[in-house]
């Protein structure tokens, strides 16, 4: 299959699923910024990290649906961690590594990894894996139908913006969010700073000024309200260009 048929293909996949998050784990610095190329292409929304302990940090920033976990290097921590990872039972988990035996992949699975995969591992082919796993994952199972969450209206300026008294965010597509409250507030923030980055505390302070500190408090309410809007513009679709600055906030990278 060639490169621009799998493309097709995976996009395919990648529309009737709307849109996967994954975080992958490889320490191989020029592996893991091919994979994530290819996966992107794919329309996979993909983070890398290098370590256990990068993993769970971003686990713990964000909202994944699957984790690809290289183990190369992790001997029997490997196991410990897909089995830690399995604690939480929506998270799809593919586990590679290179030269693994017959009994290091009943390990995995008996550990359990969803489906595990000999390295070095073509991403084309680990992108298909990972939209076929996302088909029986619990997260998309009951997913409202695409026309409850999105719109289509005639672009006005190729740009994102705030429509209907902020309630709605339109994309420069076309396509229309409906915002909730929280989400309404944050987005006219971000979208008043553009590339500039603003700080939890700031988005925080702006929520409790529009009366809304009775349900949002703390950063880490911020993070919560940010990873649903990411995920309801995934779920249209769309990929928001809200990007986390780590150890600060969030800034609005208007195309």
């Amino acid at each position: 299959m060639g490169a621009t048929s799998w493309q097709s293909a995976a996009v395919r996949l990648g529309l009737v699923m709307k849109q996967l998050s994954t975080l992958i784990m490889v320490p191989d610095t020029t592996s893991r910024t091919q994979t994530i190329s290819v996966l992107l292409q794919a329309g996979i929304s993909t983070r890398g990290c290098s370590t256990p302990l990068e993993l769970f940090s971003l686990l713990s920033e964000d909202t994944y649906d699957a984790v690809v976990l290289d183990l190369t290097e992790l001997g029997e921590l490997g196991y410990a961690l897909i089995a830690r990872l399995r604690g939480s039972p929506s998270l799809g988990i593919v586990a590679t590594g290179r030269d693994l035996s017959v009994e290091a992949r009943l390990r995995c699975l008996q550990s359990g990894a969803d489906t595990c995969l000999t390295a070095p591992v073509d991403a084309r082919e680990l992108a298909c894996v990972l939209l076929a796993l996302a088909r029986r994952l619990p997260v998309w199972q009951n997913e409202p139908a695409l026309s409850e969450l999105v719109t289509v209206e005639p672009a006005s300026a190729g740009r994102w913006e705030l429509r209907d008294q902020d309630w709605t965010l339109g994309a420069p597509n076309g396509a229309a969010l409906s915002l909730s409250a929280n989400e309404r507030q944050v987005m006219r923030v971000l979208l008043e700073t553009p590339g500039r980055a603003v700080t939890r505390e700031q988005l925080a302070e702006e929520l409790a000024a529009d009366g809304m500190s009775a349900r949002v408090t703390g950063a880490r309410s911020i993070d919560v309200v940010v990873s649903r809007l990411r995920r309801k513009a995934e779920l249209a679709g769309l990929i928001l260009p809200v990007r986390t600055v780590y150890g600060s906030g969030y800034l609005f990278a208007n195309p």
